[in-house]
């Protein structure tokens, strides 16, 4: 009998190998997406439960029972009440950083960027209103790395919309005004939204109450020669 030569043997033994690493990397892949899958569900579900009996009240216990899961279960996915208000955090800061993101390059209007960045922020508080409350109400519950990690990601966000403001200023399509304070006041009137607009989502789309709110402060903000037409045209009739 033929003895098969050594270095055939080796080539076959590592394409099996290969053959049974892809096959566990694909498992694990899967794996991962029904993990992560099932993470964002519990976080929708825990959100809601934050929203109707608040995120001091509720306990790990009443969050299982929210999700359907007995207790050690969902210590499988999260390991304390504050990695669940940290996911919420997380996500919604990330929703307005890609909301900014995705208009680079498409919009050069200082105005019509911050209509957006008004537009998205209500658009979250229609589709996940329990994130943004948790968002407003519970950063202080947050400790250690996560908060440090949430207050950079919200600096950012603050920064890029004073970035937006003082790019206004500069090329005149802006009045002069304090960046900063400015993006105070703006986010301020957008990010309060979170109070009155959800039972008001269902009828009124983000997108118009972003131009309701927001037109009347970009005006505010436009130098004299650029206000809007319709502030114009109610100018012309006084």
């Amino acid at each position: 009998m033929q003895q098969i030569p050594e270095y055939c043997i080796m080539s076959i033994v590592a394409t099996e190998q290969a053959k049974t690493m892809a096959v566990k990397k694909r498992a694990s892949r899967g794996k991962t997406v029904a993990h992560d899958e099932k993470r964002l569900k519990i976080v929708a579900q825990c959100a809601n439960l934050f929203d109707q009996v608040g995120y001091h009240r509720a306990t790990m216990q009443m969050l299982a029972d929210e999700v359907g899961l007995g207790k050690p279960s969902l210590y499988h996915y999260f390991a304390s009440k504050t990695d669940i208000l940290y996911e919420m955090h997380q996500m919604h800061i990330a929703a307005l950083i890609d909301g900014l993101n995705a208009e680079v390059g498409k919009v050069s209007d200082p105005g019509e960027l911050l209509k957006r960045a008004c537009t998205d922020i209500l658009r979250e508080i229609a589709e996940h209103p329990g994130y943004v409350r948790a968002f407003m109400d519970h950063y202080a519950e947050l400790e250690g790395k996560k908060r440090i990690e949430i207050r950079n990601r919200r600096q950012e966000y603050f920064k890029r919309i004073c970035d937006i403001i003082t790019k206004g200023i500069a090329d005149k399509t802006f009045r002069p005004c304090d960046p900063e304070v400015t993006a105070y006041a703006f986010l301020g009137m957008c990010s309060w939204a979170y109070k009155w607009y959800p039972p008001m989502a269902t009828t009124r789309a983000p997108e118009e109450v972003a131009d309701a709110i927001a037109t009347v402060f970009i005006d505010g903000l436009r130098a004299s020669k650029k206000a809007s037409p319709t502030a114009t045209r109610s100018t012309e009739k006084k």
